[in-house]
């Protein structure tokens, strides 16, 4: 593992974020017709998980994107790309901080323009995954997020934090119900920011 203790960060960020996700999706709220739903049931996911009436099979491209937004609640379409992207900025926020603090700081406009890329890389990379593949509102964020603990790990030269980032992908999307996952997958994030945290510093340079 990667002799840097301020990983640790964004591991909690994110079993934070889901946590929130799914306080809110377990809150009772109204339909637009006054009927109560239990947004849990649904997913998390920015698509919902059977909540759009319509099966697949029926539609195809733009048809199915359509009536997946129209038909979804409006806050579990919204609730990993919301989540993932207060991640984003609280990370980027951490790093500045440390980083400044670094014998080399990094400049100001590529550090902006990195976190907005990171930002619109989001809601594109959900796209994409809605069209072209097709996934599921839960599959697509819990992948969204899992590609963000790889970069993590590439740019920390951890193959803890790679390990990490497997053991997430595969607890967030094949746990049922999509609630159930997200529990362990936060789970699993706090344990490996303790991990992180506890773990002794190398005295040397930070090691793969």
């Amino acid at each position: 593992m990667g002799s840097s203790v301020r990983s640790w960060f964004p591991l909690a960020a994110l079993a934070f974020a889901l946590l929130v996700m799914v306080a809110a999706e377990l809150v009772p709220a109204a339909g637009p017709q006054g009927y109560p739903l239990i947004q849990g049931l649904h997913g998390l996911g920015t698509g919902g998980v059977g909540g759009t009436g319509h099966p697949e099979s029926q539609l195809s491209g733009v048809a199915y994107a359509t009536a997946v937004s129209a038909d979804a609640v409006p806050s579990a379409r919204l609730g990993w790309l919301a989540g993932l992207a207060c991640v984003v900025l609280a990370v980027a926020g951490w790093y500045w901080r440390e980083l400044r603090r670094a014998a080399t700081p990094p400049r100001p406009g590529r550090f902006v323009l990195g976190t907005l890329g990171a930002l619109a890389a989001v809601p594109l990379l959900d796209l994409v995954g809605l069209l072209q593949f097709r996934l599921g509102g839960d599959v697509r964020g819990a992948l969204i997020a899992a590609l963000g603990l790889l970069l993590l790990a590439g740019y920390e030269r951890s193959w803890f934090l790679l390990a990490v980032a497997g053991v997430f992908a595969l607890v967030a999307t094949v746990f049922l119900p999509p609630v159930a996952g997200a529990l362990a997958a936060a789970g699993v994030l706090f344990a490996a920011a303790f991990a992180v945290l506890l773990r002794p510093r190398p005295d040397g340079p930070d090691a793969a």
